[in-house]
């Protein structure tokens, strides 16, 4: 953000006395929209309480508090640091605001009793944890109880990483300007932040790539158009062929699941290699998949493992992993040259969960493996599974999502979707995309399946690894998001439910893009 400043200003040529006012026109519309659902508020029912801190962030509130008065609202305006400590940029601000009759905040006022406090203390520069001074103003506005408005993000919460001070506001609402920062949308920080809202200020996508972001949100509008149109002509040549290598003893529900992902996600047919050992009883696919091939010797060994590398040869794309169980791991780690039948197949591959654990187990955790596989890959960990491919623990991991999926992809020359609340999608170039859909109800045995299942079907329809990625993980969120709203509960959401209101979620981002096209 502050290159994007640099470049509005010098190359642009927006002053930022200019950024600075539509800033905080922003953020007063924004503290006007939450005090009454979007209309404007009482100027007689109370004040708007700013809480400005001594750098840009606390002139953005400044202006907002100038603006607001201009509108006749009751504002206070409250310091979080002395005024000699000010900023030369946020002390004119503070001057502009007193000669046209604002207020600071006195004895007799509370933030209590605030229709709306504006927190605008720290902003992108805050660097955990707080110092003393700053945090007790920021547990000041969590004791007040009244609505909060973070500007650009909540005081406490780190705009890179999510990381939060305990002191952290939380807000409900906040208003980034500009862009979204990533912290926004990781936890903890994404729980702070409350709804919310972007003012590009006039900053456009292209000023951004040019200045070096490689972060992106994932939103309906790109998502929409990602997933463009089906030809009138097709047929299910058109859209490919999944081969599902998964399912042991006791776990043929995780091949079920990634099955019904890859058909519910656009799959032109899904075909499933299990054991000898499973009977159609216990596989009970669905009637759709229309080869179940079983492998020549009972339970997952060696020679399936190779078998399976044939099997995938044949596919369009093809999922790895769910509930392949303890031998299939064994097998794999007890022999890496098993693997080499699979790494030298050309298909686009999804490896999840026990692919994954097998991978784990090498000499060097798989890294060369995934380096040597010779057609695009994408892995599907969930923090744990990720702490065993990199080493990491899981805490350092959910530290610093972006940075750790970001470098993995890049050393491995694979696609990382690194599971959880705001999964990351990164790639072997560096891009990363966040994604915003999906809810608790995801949190369930099978979820993973499905989506592995998903992203298949995306891939085997012609889509790059990338393309599959992002946009499976947002449909499979907002399958979810949409299953809870209209009939289920996050309590009570199933794998399945999921897999079954991909429909809806499809058809969501088609009005999105009837929408947007016009």
């Amino acid at each position: 953000m502050k290159v994007i400043d640099r470049e509005m200003i010098d190359s642009v040529g927006v002053s930022a006395a200019a950024l600075m006012e539509a800033a905080g026109a922003a953020v007063a519309d924004a503290a006007e929209q939450l005090a009454e659902g979007g209309s404007h508020a009482d100027p007689n029912r109370g004040a708007f309480h700013v809480v400005a801190g001594k750098g840009h962030n606390g002139a953005d509130g400044i202006v907002a508090a100038r603006w607001l008065l201009s509108r006749g609202r009751r504002v206070r305006v409250w310091l979080a640091a002395p005024e000699e400590e000010l900023s030369e940029l946020c002390k004119a601000q503070l001057t502009a605001y007193t000669k046209l009759g604002g207020m600071l905040a006195g004895d007799s006022d509370r933030l209590e009793d605030a229709v709306v406090i504006i927190d605008a203390i720290v902003g992108n520069g805050a660097r955990l944890p707080l110092q003393e001074g700053v945090s007790a103003h920021a547990r000041a506005i969590v004791r007040a109880g009244s609505p909060v408005l973070a500007v650009d993000i909540p005081t406490g919460v780190d705009a890179d990483t999510g990381a939060c001070d305990p002191a952290a506001v939380r807000a409900d609402a906040t208003l980034a300007l500009g862009f979204a920062k990533i912290g926004l949308f990781q936890h903890p920080g994404r729980g702070r932040a409350g709804e919310v809202r972007v003012n590009s200020l006039s900053m456009t996508d292209a000023l951004a790539v040019k200045s070096g972001a490689q972060c992106r949100l994932s939103t309906a509008a790109g998502m929409a158009q990602t997933l463009g149109a089906r030809a009138v002509d097709s047929h299910k040549g058109t859209f490919g062929q999944v081969g599902v290598v998964a399912g042991s003893d006791g776990m043929y529900g995780a091949a079920r699941l990634s099955v019904l992902g890859a058909y519910r996600a656009g799959a032109g047919l899904v075909r499933c290699l299990a054991p000898a050992d499973a009977s159609l009883a216990e596989l009970d696919m669905r009637a759709e998949t229309v080869v179940v091939r079983r492998t020549e010797k009972a339970s997952w060994s060696v020679a399936g493992i190779e078998e399976a590398g044939r099997f995938l040869s044949g596919c369009a794309a093809g999922v790895c992993g769910p509930g392949l169980g303890a031998d299939a791991v064994s097998a794999m780690e007890g022999m890496a040259t098993a693997l080499d039948a699979v790494a030298s197949v050309r298909t686009p591959l999804v490896l999840d969960a026990d692919w994954l654990n097998a991978l784990a187990g090498l000499r060097d955790r798989g890294e060369s493996w995934l380096r040597g596989r010779r057609g695009p890959t994408v892995i599907t960990p969930h923090p744990k599974e990720f702490a065993r491919l990199t080493g990491m623990s899981v805490a350092q991991i959910q530290s610093d999502r972006v940075r750790v999926a970001r470098d993995y992809a890049r050393r491995v020359n694979a696609h990382v979707v690194l599971k959880g609340a705001g999964t990351v999608i990164a790639d072997p170039g560096g891009l990363v995309h966040v994604n915003p859909t999906g809810n608790s109800g995801l949190a369930t045995g099978g979820a993973g399946d499905v989506l592995a299942g998903v992203i298949a079907g995306l891939l085997s329809g012609g889509r790059t690894a990338q393309e599959a990625a992002v946009l499976g993980v947002y449909l499979h969120g907002l399958a979810a998001d949409l299953a809870c709203r209209e009939r289920h509960s996050e309590e009570s959401l199933l794998a399945s439910d999921a897999a079954d209101w991909l429909g809806e979620a499809f058809r969501h981002l088609r009005q999105e893009s009837r929408l947007t096209s016009r």
